[in-house]
């Protein structure tokens, strides 16, 4: 494991190298009549405050009764711009690690403590630097010779840091007792740190302040090579996942009135509108020259790819700018929307519709406004309906909870269910089969006469063909003699 890292991080920055290489030798004869005409600058520094958000084992976020944990660090870099759109930056990180077991979090073994499994009273503290190379593509170059007040690019590469995370459990006295100490373990090869290498994928937004100062969010997505950054390892997974969101200043380096990324399209009006290699007339004025574009009239304003062509974001053969539709695949006789079909006719088309065979709001993206929590609510009642030995007749003790099943289904009076009746396999299967259909009424006829409309209610029974435990015991036939609440699935 140990000789992988280094080879890893050399071969990915030979690849961005070569790619930074590759990039540079297909410049073109006009911008390099931009840059030998107009210099620019390529250096920049940048800096500032960090968010650390984890997501493994234990979160920093949507965690249980000990709330959320908010760890800020700091961050500087400098990136270097090869052209308009490819750069290259080395970053350096700093940031203080904390989170909890997350809220309903499913309960599996942890590894290496005494306390077994994940649970409420878990947490983590640490912190962690580092340092991380990464290719800078810029996205708003790619289509635009380059942006005048907002800039978009994307990041992408890997780095290495150190840590040091502790998990906790907290006492009922509010005290807290360590479990595992991740920065002084004297099992591994370093004692005083753990360490990883990282995978990143980070999105920067820049807005320009002057010509030299630009503000700069950045939100950031890591997969860490290990499983102990939060302090607890897991059979569950081998990688974690983090994220850091960063917001700073950056400072353009050069004595050149302009940088690379910015202002390019007033610097392209300074020049000659011929250089005698390229006719440089661009008649829609969508930054691609008449002689490159494919689509030379494309109304003003249009956005363009990089030969010219109108962008079709969805590619179903119609421009955004005349797809009514944008990002839903259609048909060019819909003018780029697709075919209407609603399954279940509740007015939400299918291709929106989360809940294509059951009707419901288009609030609620064709969903009944029931929740799968206020069903398996009726289901835990429905564990408590009872009827006489061998017979329909619903038992006394049965009645407040049949209530309680009545007052929650009035709450949804558009949404219809099924009330489903079991047996086991005790008689004859036709003899289990009649049993519970008249169950199954017997329960409907009653919330009826609570007040449940009897429109939402559809009684089945399905004797003994669906049992949920083996009928070879007395406590499997029991837990196959029930009733069950479903809801109604619309008919194709």
């Amino acid at each position: 494991m140990m000789t992988r890292k280094p080879l890893f991080i050399l071969g990915f920055i030979a690849v961005v190298l070569l790619s930074i290489q590759k990039a540079n030798s297909q410049t073109t004869i006009f911008e390099e009549s931009v840059n030998d005409t107009i210099p620019s600058n390529t250096w920049s520094v940048g800096g500032g405050i960090s968010n650390f958000i984890m997501h493994g084992d234990l979160r920093s976020i949507g965690t249980g009764t000990q709330g959320n944990f908010w760890n800020f660090g700091g961050y500087v870099y400098v990136d270097k711009m090869f052209n308009p759109i490819l750069g290259l930056e080395l970053k350096l990180n700093y940031n203080k690690l904390s989170g909890a077991a997350q809220s309903f979090s499913e309960i599996y073994e942890v590894l290496y403590t005494n306390q077994g499994t994940i649970n409420n009273n878990l947490f983590f503290e640490g912190r962690a630097y580092g340092a991380e190379l990464n290719l800078i593509l810029s996205l708003s170059n790619i289509y635009k010779r380059s942006s005048e007040k907002w800039y978009l690019a994307s990041y992408i590469g890997g780095g290495y840091h150190q840590y040091n995370s502790v998990l906790y459990e907290r006492n009922p006295d509010g005290l807290r007792t360590e479990q595992v100490d991740f920065g002084s373990n004297p099992l591994r090869d370093n004692q005083d740190e753990a360490s990883s290498i990282y995978l990143t994928l980070q999105m920067g937004i820049k807005y320009k302040l002057s010509k030299k100062i630009d503000i700069e969010f950045r939100p950031s997505f890591y997969l860490n090579y290990e499983d102990h950054l939060d302090a607890v390892i897991s059979d569950k997974q081998s990688l974690e996942t983090f994220f850091v969101n960063h917001i700073g200043i950056v400072y353009k380096l050069g004595k050149a009135e302009k940088h690379t990324i910015w202002d390019k399209e007033k610097e392209k009006e300074s020049l000659p509108q011929n250089t005698g290699v390229f006719d440089l007339t661009d008649t829609d004025g969508d930054g691609v020259i008449d002689e490159l574009d494919v689509e030379p009239m494309t109304p003003k304003g249009v956005k363009v790819y990089g030969d010219g062509s109108a962008v079709d974001s969805d590619s179903d053969q119609v421009p955004d700018y005349k797809d009514k539709c944008p990002f839903k695949k259609g048909l060019p006789a819909l003018e780029g929307c697709p075919e209407s079909v609603d399954t279940d006719g509740d007015g939400v088309y299918d291709d929106e519709d989360e809940c294509v065979k059951i009707a419901g709001s288009k609030a609620n993206k064709g969903c009944p406004e029931i929740s799968n929590t206020v069903l398996e609510e009726l289901n835990y009642i429905a564990k408590r309906i009872f009827f006489e030995t061998n017979g329909a007749v619903l038992s006394a003790r049965s009645y407040d909870d049949l209530g309680k099943m009545a007052i929650i289904m009035k709450k949804f009076p558009n949404v219809r269910f099924y009330v489903d009746g079991h047996t086991d396999s005790k008689g004859n299967d036709a003899y289990n089969l009649s049993l519970s259909k008249k169950r199954a009424l017997a329960v409907k006829e009653f919330l009826e006469n609570l007040g449940v409309n009897g429109n939402q209610l559809e009684a089945r029974g399905f004797g003994e063909t669906q049992p949920i435990a083996s009928n070879a015991t007395e406590g499997g036939r029991q837990l196959n003699r029930r009733v069950r609440i479903n809801l109604i699935e619309q008919k194709n």
